[in-house]
């Protein structure tokens, strides 16, 4: 991605910021109380699945980095991050044509910087949507997988497609790189975008079939529901998108007679 492009995403970073906030935290409330009526092995302490392999949206990362406990850290050795090669929508643009993704690079993992000396998460209530996602049936261990029935996982992924779609020219990487960068990008110490995070990607079709209309009607409920004075979930989120999308033109214009 050339030099003007990465500068254009780093302004759009900033722009609606109020209203991508208002849909993020509408989308993990949803989210919560959806999978609360399930009956979940997870409880206090049960952090198997707790790793730095933690993939997250800038948006999501600004949202964890305003309510960072006094006192938390996120220090860690970069070469120990395992990143991602395709955001979630890359993947499922990549799957919707009928081509498989790369297969992920190998990376060891490590316990994540946010559990605390009682194994509990530091940063619970402003956790991104991937350890929101990570839940089983059955009590996790070293021999033993997380085991998810097709439904959530299916609302799971929907959560992960439609987080990327409400920060249109956004970033996808490692939770640790993006807050890192934020942080830097606040002390004025960026002046461009590491290659290691990646640009959002729109992709809107979502894994729903005609039959799944419990599935249908859960996106809708969501869709539907008032975010904002006056809007739904849904019409808040085109207007960004429409916002955004006449930012991003004015902004290619520019680039154009300044050339």
């Amino acid at each position: 991605m050339n030099k003007l492009r990465r500068f254009s995403i780093l302004v759009d970073l900033f722009s609606c910021e109020e209203e991508k906030r208002a849909l993020l935290i509408a989308l993990y409330e949803y989210l919560d109380k959806t999978f609360s009526r399930y009956e979940l092995a997870c409880s206090p302490g049960c952090n198997l699945c707790c790793t730095t392999r933690i993939y997250a949206t800038s948006l999501e990362a600004k949202y964890l980095l305003e309510g960072l406990p006094e006192g938390i850290t996120f220090e860690i050795d970069e070469n120990l991050l395992p990143r991602p090669g395709l955001t979630h929508n890359q993947t499922a643009l990549l799957y919707f044509s009928g081509e498989e993704p790369p297969p992920p690079e190998e990376a060891e993992l490590h316990p994540c910087p946010f559990l605390n000396e009682e194994g509990l998460c530091s940063v619970y209530e402003r956790r991104p949507l991937m350890c929101r996602i990570m839940v089983s049936f059955k009590k996790c261990s070293p021999l033993q997988q997380a085991e998810l029935s097709q439904e959530l996982y299916l609302r799971g992924l929907i959560a992960l497609q439609i987080v990327e779609n409400i920060e249109l020219y956004g970033l996808y990487g490692n939770i640790f790189d993006l807050l890192k960068f934020l942080s830097d990008l606040k002390k004025g110490k960026i002046d461009e975008i590491p290659p290691y995070l990646l640009s959002n990607v729109e992709f809107e079709e979502l894994p729903l079939l005609p039959e799944e209309k419990d599935l249908r009607a859960w996106v809708g409920n969501l869709y539907r529901k008032e975010v904002f004075p006056g809007k739904t979930f849904r019409e808040l989120l085109y207007e960004i998108k429409e916002r955004l999308k006449e930012k991003e033109s004015l902004s290619f214009l520019k680039e154009i007679f300044s050339a």
